[in-house]
Protein backbone atom coordinates (compact mmCIF):
# COMPACT_ATOMS: atom_id res chain seq x y z
CA UNK A 1 0.00 0.00 0.00
CA UNK A 2 3.17 2.49 0.21
CA UNK A 3 2.94 3.28 -3.51
CA UNK A 4 0.11 4.87 -3.04
CA UNK A 5 1.84 7.87 -1.82
CA UNK A 6 3.97 8.41 -4.62
CA UNK A 7 2.00 11.18 -6.47
CA UNK A 8 4.31 13.21 -8.63
CA UNK A 9 4.18 10.59 -11.40
CA UNK A 10 0.49 10.07 -11.13
CA UNK A 11 -0.09 13.54 -11.16
CA UNK A 12 2.01 14.45 -14.68
CA UNK A 13 -0.01 11.71 -16.35
CA UNK A 14 -3.35 13.30 -15.37
CA UNK A 15 -2.05 16.63 -16.41
CA UNK A 16 -1.06 14.84 -19.35
CA UNK A 17 -4.13 12.89 -20.04
CA UNK A 18 -6.06 16.37 -19.91
CA UNK A 19 -3.61 17.91 -22.21
CA UNK A 20 -4.68 15.38 -24.89
CA UNK A 21 -8.33 15.28 -23.61
CA UNK A 22 -10.10 11.61 -22.53
CA UNK A 23 -12.16 12.39 -25.70
CA UNK A 24 -9.20 12.21 -28.23
CA UNK A 25 -7.84 8.74 -26.43
CA UNK A 26 -9.35 5.81 -28.44
CA UNK A 27 -11.12 3.18 -25.93
CA UNK A 28 -8.47 0.67 -26.04
CA UNK A 29 -5.48 3.14 -25.16
CA UNK A 30 -7.69 4.56 -22.27
CA UNK A 31 -8.67 1.60 -21.06
CA UNK A 32 -5.37 -0.08 -20.86
CA UNK A 33 -3.80 3.24 -19.47
CA UNK A 34 -6.44 3.10 -16.58
CA UNK A 35 -6.22 -0.47 -15.54
CA UNK A 36 -2.52 -0.32 -15.23
CA UNK A 37 -2.81 2.62 -13.01
CA UNK A 38 -5.25 0.61 -11.13
CA UNK A 39 -3.14 -1.66 -10.87
CA UNK A 40 -0.68 0.71 -9.63
CA UNK A 41 -2.86 2.21 -6.78
CA UNK A 42 -3.64 -1.38 -5.77
CA UNK A 43 -7.51 -0.38 -5.98
CA UNK A 44 -10.30 -2.46 -5.75
CA UNK A 45 -8.59 -6.22 -4.89
CA UNK A 46 -6.43 -6.29 -7.64
CA UNK A 47 -3.54 -6.99 -4.36
CA UNK A 48 -4.05 -10.36 -4.48
CA UNK A 49 -2.76 -10.88 -7.96
CA UNK A 50 0.04 -8.05 -8.11
CA UNK A 51 1.31 -8.06 -4.21
CA UNK A 52 4.69 -7.39 -5.18
CA UNK A 53 7.23 -7.13 -8.07
CA UNK A 54 8.77 -10.85 -6.90
CA UNK A 55 5.46 -12.09 -7.15
CA UNK A 56 4.90 -10.90 -10.49
CA UNK A 57 8.06 -10.26 -12.66
CA UNK A 58 8.85 -12.51 -15.54
CA UNK A 59 11.93 -14.51 -15.74
CA UNK A 60 12.83 -17.86 -17.09
CA UNK A 61 13.14 -19.51 -13.88
CA UNK A 62 9.54 -18.54 -12.76
CA UNK A 63 8.22 -19.39 -16.30
CA UNK A 64 9.81 -22.65 -17.33
CA UNK A 65 11.05 -23.85 -13.79
CA UNK A 66 8.06 -22.59 -11.84
CA UNK A 67 5.91 -22.75 -14.50
CA UNK A 68 3.95 -19.81 -13.13
CA UNK A 69 2.37 -18.68 -16.61
CA UNK A 70 0.07 -16.08 -15.65
CA UNK A 71 3.17 -13.88 -15.05
CA UNK A 72 3.76 -13.76 -19.03
CA UNK A 73 0.69 -10.95 -18.33
CA UNK A 74 0.67 -9.83 -14.83
CA UNK A 75 4.42 -8.74 -15.24
CA UNK A 76 3.89 -6.66 -18.11
CA UNK A 77 1.58 -4.73 -16.40
CA UNK A 78 3.08 -4.05 -13.15
CA UNK A 79 5.27 -0.85 -12.68
CA UNK A 80 7.92 -0.43 -10.10
CA UNK A 81 7.19 3.35 -9.35
CA UNK A 82 4.95 6.02 -9.86
CA UNK A 83 7.92 7.41 -13.25
CA UNK A 84 8.11 4.19 -14.16
CA UNK A 85 4.70 3.94 -14.84
CA UNK A 86 4.26 7.59 -16.08
CA UNK A 87 7.04 7.18 -18.63
CA UNK A 88 5.16 4.05 -20.13
CA UNK A 89 1.86 5.63 -20.09
CA UNK A 90 3.06 8.91 -21.67
CA UNK A 91 4.78 6.80 -24.55
CA UNK A 92 1.88 4.20 -24.98
CA UNK A 93 -0.78 6.86 -25.15
CA UNK A 94 1.45 8.51 -28.11
CA UNK A 95 1.59 5.25 -30.18
CA UNK A 96 -2.19 3.87 -28.88
CA UNK A 97 -3.43 6.73 -30.58
CA UNK A 98 -2.16 6.16 -33.67
CA UNK A 99 -2.29 2.68 -33.93
CA UNK A 100 -5.64 2.39 -33.01
CA UNK A 101 -7.15 4.90 -35.15
CA UNK A 102 -5.55 3.16 -37.77
CA UNK A 103 -6.35 -0.79 -37.08
CA UNK A 104 -9.82 -0.22 -35.27
CA UNK A 105 -10.26 -1.08 -31.62
CA UNK A 106 -11.11 -4.50 -31.61
CA UNK A 107 -7.45 -5.57 -33.61
CA UNK A 108 -5.98 -2.66 -31.79
CA UNK A 109 -6.79 -4.91 -28.22
CA UNK A 110 -6.12 -8.48 -30.39
CA UNK A 111 -2.54 -7.06 -31.17
CA UNK A 112 -2.02 -5.64 -27.23
CA UNK A 113 -2.85 -9.29 -26.26
CA UNK A 114 -0.57 -10.64 -28.46
CA UNK A 115 2.29 -8.48 -28.10
CA UNK A 116 2.08 -8.81 -24.24
CA UNK A 117 2.02 -12.76 -24.37
CA UNK A 118 4.87 -12.91 -27.50
CA UNK A 119 6.77 -10.21 -25.84
CA UNK A 120 7.29 -12.38 -22.50
CA UNK A 121 7.95 -15.40 -24.45
CA UNK A 122 10.40 -13.84 -26.44
CA UNK A 123 12.09 -12.01 -23.39
CA UNK A 124 12.53 -15.65 -21.68
CA UNK A 125 13.87 -17.47 -24.56
CA UNK A 126 16.43 -14.95 -24.87
CA UNK A 127 17.74 -15.04 -21.18
CA UNK A 128 17.76 -19.37 -21.71
CA UNK A 129 20.04 -18.62 -24.91
CA UNK A 130 22.75 -16.40 -23.06
CA UNK A 131 22.36 -18.69 -20.29
CA UNK A 132 23.50 -21.50 -22.38
CA UNK A 133 25.39 -19.67 -24.42
CA UNK A 134 27.53 -17.92 -21.71
CA UNK A 135 26.95 -20.84 -19.01
CA UNK A 136 25.86 -18.56 -16.84
CA UNK A 137 22.26 -19.43 -15.06
CA UNK A 138 21.75 -16.06 -13.82
CA UNK A 139 20.53 -14.92 -16.99
CA UNK A 140 17.68 -18.09 -16.10
CA UNK A 141 17.22 -15.45 -12.74
CA UNK A 142 16.90 -12.02 -14.09
CA UNK A 143 13.17 -10.71 -13.69
CA UNK A 144 11.91 -8.05 -15.01
CA UNK A 145 8.42 -6.30 -15.11
CA UNK A 146 6.62 -3.12 -16.85
CA UNK A 147 4.66 -2.38 -19.94
CA UNK A 148 8.12 -1.04 -22.23
CA UNK A 149 8.98 -4.10 -24.12
CA UNK A 150 5.08 -3.87 -26.02
CA UNK A 151 5.33 -0.52 -26.29
CA UNK A 152 8.92 -0.93 -28.03
CA UNK A 153 6.96 -3.55 -30.10
CA UNK A 154 4.63 -0.42 -31.11
CA UNK A 155 6.90 1.68 -31.53
CA UNK A 156 8.36 -0.53 -34.80
CA UNK A 157 5.05 -0.54 -35.89
CA UNK A 158 4.71 3.32 -35.81
CA UNK A 159 7.81 3.62 -37.17
CA UNK A 160 6.99 1.18 -40.09
CA UNK A 161 3.71 2.63 -40.95
CA UNK A 162 5.28 6.66 -40.71
CA UNK A 163 6.97 8.34 -43.62
CA UNK A 164 11.27 7.63 -43.86
CA UNK A 165 13.11 10.66 -42.94
CA UNK A 166 15.71 11.65 -40.57
CA UNK A 167 15.06 12.06 -36.58
CA UNK A 168 17.52 13.79 -34.46
CA UNK A 169 18.34 12.37 -30.77
CA UNK A 170 18.81 14.67 -27.91
CA UNK A 171 18.17 17.30 -30.49
CA UNK A 172 21.59 16.24 -32.13
CA UNK A 173 22.49 12.96 -33.45
CA UNK A 174 21.03 12.25 -36.83
CA UNK A 175 19.08 8.70 -36.94
CA UNK A 176 17.74 7.68 -40.21
CA UNK A 177 13.83 6.93 -39.04
CA UNK A 178 13.83 3.21 -39.76
CA UNK A 179 16.63 2.79 -37.37
CA UNK A 180 15.31 4.80 -34.81
CA UNK A 181 14.16 2.36 -32.04
CA UNK A 182 17.59 0.66 -32.10
CA UNK A 183 18.91 4.04 -31.43
CA UNK A 184 16.42 4.02 -28.06
CA UNK A 185 17.49 0.89 -27.54
CA UNK A 186 21.07 1.73 -26.73
CA UNK A 187 20.15 5.63 -25.73
CA UNK A 188 17.34 4.02 -23.06
CA UNK A 189 20.36 1.64 -21.89
CA UNK A 190 23.31 4.33 -21.24
CA UNK A 191 20.53 6.99 -19.60
CA UNK A 192 19.10 4.05 -17.01
CA UNK A 193 21.33 1.23 -16.64
CA UNK A 194 18.76 -0.57 -14.56
CA UNK A 195 16.31 -1.11 -17.76
CA UNK A 196 15.96 -4.20 -18.90
CA UNK A 197 17.79 -4.03 -22.11
CA UNK A 198 16.25 -7.86 -22.86
CA UNK A 199 13.04 -6.63 -22.24
CA UNK A 200 13.41 -4.01 -25.12
CA UNK A 201 14.80 -6.11 -27.38
CA UNK A 202 12.18 -8.41 -26.96
CA UNK A 203 9.79 -6.04 -28.07
CA UNK A 204 11.81 -4.73 -30.82
CA UNK A 205 12.13 -8.75 -31.98
CA UNK A 206 7.98 -9.16 -31.87
CA UNK A 207 7.44 -6.09 -33.68
CA UNK A 208 9.97 -6.92 -36.46
CA UNK A 209 7.93 -10.24 -36.60
CA UNK A 210 4.63 -7.93 -37.46
CA UNK A 211 6.09 -5.81 -39.96
CA UNK A 212 8.48 -7.86 -41.41
CA UNK A 213 7.92 -11.58 -40.79
CA UNK A 214 4.99 -13.76 -40.45
CA UNK A 215 3.12 -12.63 -37.33
CA UNK A 216 1.19 -10.25 -39.32
CA UNK A 217 -0.53 -12.78 -41.72
CA UNK A 218 -1.58 -15.36 -39.25
CA UNK A 219 -3.08 -12.38 -36.75
CA UNK A 220 -5.00 -10.97 -39.82
CA UNK A 221 -6.47 -14.50 -40.29
CA UNK A 222 -8.32 -13.72 -36.84
CA UNK A 223 -9.10 -10.11 -37.39
CA UNK A 224 -8.63 -8.03 -39.93
CA UNK A 225 -7.51 -4.88 -39.20
CA UNK A 226 -9.52 -1.34 -40.59
CA UNK A 227 -7.07 -0.36 -42.80
CA UNK A 228 -8.45 -2.86 -44.76
CA UNK A 229 -11.99 -1.09 -45.19
CA UNK A 230 -10.48 2.18 -46.23
CA UNK A 231 -10.98 1.75 -49.46
CA UNK A 232 -14.52 2.90 -51.16
CA UNK A 233 -15.53 3.04 -54.68
CA UNK A 234 -12.80 5.32 -56.57
CA UNK A 235 -10.26 6.32 -54.03
CA UNK A 236 -9.52 6.54 -50.90
CA UNK A 237 -11.19 7.36 -47.65
CA UNK A 238 -9.35 10.37 -46.19
CA UNK A 239 -7.87 8.72 -42.18
CA UNK A 240 -7.62 12.04 -41.17
CA UNK A 241 -6.49 11.28 -37.51
CA UNK A 242 -2.99 12.07 -35.61
CA UNK A 243 -0.51 9.14 -37.21
CA UNK A 244 2.00 12.14 -37.84
CA UNK A 245 1.18 14.78 -35.11
CA UNK A 246 4.79 12.82 -33.72
CA UNK A 247 6.93 15.53 -36.44
CA UNK A 248 5.03 18.34 -35.24
CA UNK A 249 5.55 18.62 -31.53
CA UNK A 250 8.75 16.42 -30.00
CA UNK A 251 7.97 13.22 -29.13
CA UNK A 252 8.21 11.23 -26.03
CA UNK A 253 11.53 10.66 -25.92
CA UNK A 254 12.63 13.95 -27.50
CA UNK A 255 13.22 12.89 -31.81
CA UNK A 256 11.95 15.37 -34.37
CA UNK A 257 10.80 14.27 -38.16
CA UNK A 258 13.75 16.18 -40.45
CA UNK A 259 11.64 16.55 -43.53
CA UNK A 260 8.17 16.10 -42.58
CA UNK A 261 7.16 19.63 -40.80
CA UNK A 262 3.90 19.76 -39.34
CA UNK A 263 2.46 21.85 -42.55
CA UNK A 264 2.64 18.65 -44.71
CA UNK A 265 0.72 16.46 -42.33
CA UNK A 266 -2.51 16.87 -43.43
CA UNK A 267 -1.70 16.90 -47.02
CA UNK A 268 0.36 13.59 -46.57
CA UNK A 269 -2.24 11.86 -44.82
CA UNK A 270 -5.12 12.99 -47.42
CA UNK A 271 -2.65 11.77 -50.39
CA UNK A 272 -1.57 8.46 -48.98
CA UNK A 273 -4.97 7.67 -46.71
CA UNK A 274 -2.77 6.79 -43.82
CA UNK A 275 -1.15 3.51 -46.20
CA UNK A 276 2.07 2.58 -46.79
CA UNK A 277 3.82 2.67 -50.10
CA UNK A 278 3.43 -1.63 -50.16
CA UNK A 279 -0.57 -1.46 -48.91
CA UNK A 280 -0.91 2.02 -51.87
CA UNK A 281 0.66 -0.25 -54.34
CA UNK A 282 -1.65 -3.22 -53.25
CA UNK A 283 -4.69 -1.51 -53.65
CA UNK A 284 -4.29 0.19 -57.25
CA UNK A 285 -3.15 -2.85 -58.46
CA UNK A 286 -6.80 -4.27 -56.92
CA UNK A 287 -8.51 -1.00 -58.35
CA UNK A 288 -7.00 -1.82 -62.25
CA UNK A 289 -7.96 -5.34 -61.66
CA UNK A 290 -11.69 -4.00 -60.71
CA UNK A 291 -12.00 -1.41 -63.52
CA UNK A 292 -10.66 -3.97 -66.18
CA UNK A 293 -13.79 -6.04 -65.34
CA UNK A 294 -16.14 -3.33 -65.42
CA UNK A 295 -15.21 -2.31 -68.96
CA UNK A 296 -15.92 -5.77 -69.84
CA UNK A 297 -19.63 -5.25 -68.85
CA UNK A 298 -22.39 -3.00 -71.05
CA UNK A 299 -21.89 0.40 -69.83
CA UNK A 300 -25.13 2.69 -68.72
CA UNK A 301 -25.08 6.00 -70.23
CA UNK A 302 -24.14 8.86 -68.06
CA UNK A 303 -27.52 10.89 -68.40
CA UNK A 304 -30.81 9.09 -69.11
CA UNK A 305 -32.64 9.21 -72.62
CA UNK A 306 -35.38 11.95 -72.31
CA UNK A 307 -37.51 9.67 -74.91
CA UNK A 308 -36.94 6.80 -72.54
CA UNK A 309 -38.19 8.43 -69.56
CA UNK A 310 -40.86 9.80 -71.21
CA UNK A 311 -42.13 6.23 -72.37
CA UNK A 312 -41.76 4.67 -68.81
CA UNK A 313 -43.47 6.85 -67.32
CA UNK A 314 -46.70 6.78 -69.88
CA UNK A 315 -46.26 2.79 -69.41
CA UNK A 316 -46.70 2.81 -65.28
CA UNK A 317 -49.86 5.38 -65.76
CA UNK A 318 -51.72 3.43 -68.32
Amino acid sequence: MARRGQNLGLFLLMMQVMNIGIENIPPVTLISTIVQVVIFLELGNVYRWFPSPSHVCISAFNILDRQEWKRMILGSLYHADDFHLYYNMVSFLWKGRQLERRFGSVYFGFLLVIFTVLTSIVYVAINVIMSEVFDDRSYRMQCAVGFSGVIFALKVLVTHYSPSGMQYILGAIPVPSKYIFWAELVLIQIITPNASFVGHLAGILVGLAYTKGPLKIIMDSFFQPSEYRRFSGGGYASARSDNYSGYRYRNDTGYRNQNYPANTNDRYSDYTGGLSEEEQLRRAQEESMREGQDTRTPSRPLYPDLDDLRRRRAERFN
